[in-house]
């Protein structure tokens, strides 16, 4: 685990030179790392894909992060910003890095690919930020790996 939690690091620190989302809208504004920190730690982010619910996501001040799905079942692992990407590290078969891209005060999480680059999958959208945890008991707790 702390291999693969090192090699994450090295991933999304290369991942976050240089790296900017290219959208059309001249109103779109891609954040910086320390714009996604002050945004992120602390928060909890409530999701939208495609306007469904795509659960919630506990952000806690020393970078570990808690993902509850819509279905109740929550992950725990890491969330990393480097210059203007957000990654996150759920095991080795859950990991993602975004930009994080403000529009008249909405966020959304614009996918990049394994190389930095904008990914065509679709965004997802902070529905709502809070500071409320997630709610997970030890029941439903569950380690990807």
């Amino acid at each position: 685990m702390k291999r693969r939690m090192i090699a994450f690091i090295g991933i999304a620190t290369a991942l976050g030179f240089g790296v900017a989302g290219a959208t059309s809208d001249a109103v779109d504004r891609v954040l910086g790392e320390d714009e996604i920190i002050t945004l992120t730690s602390g928060k909890t982010f409530h999701y939208t894909l495609n306007g469904r619910p795509r659960g919630a996501e506990q952000h806690y001040t020393d970078g570990r992060v808690t993902w509850r799905l819509p279905d109740g079942l929550c992950m725990h692992g890491v969330w990393v910003a480097k210059e203007e990407t957000l990654c996150y590290y759920y095991g080795s078969l859950r990991y993602g890095c975004w930009n994080v891209i403000e529009s008249d005060g909405v966020y959304r999480h614009a996918p990049l690919t394994w190389d930095g680059k904008p990914d065509s999958g679709p965004s997802v959208y902070v529905k709502r930020i809070s500071e409320e945890p997630v709610g997970c008991t030890p029941q439903q707790l569950a380690f990807l790996r």
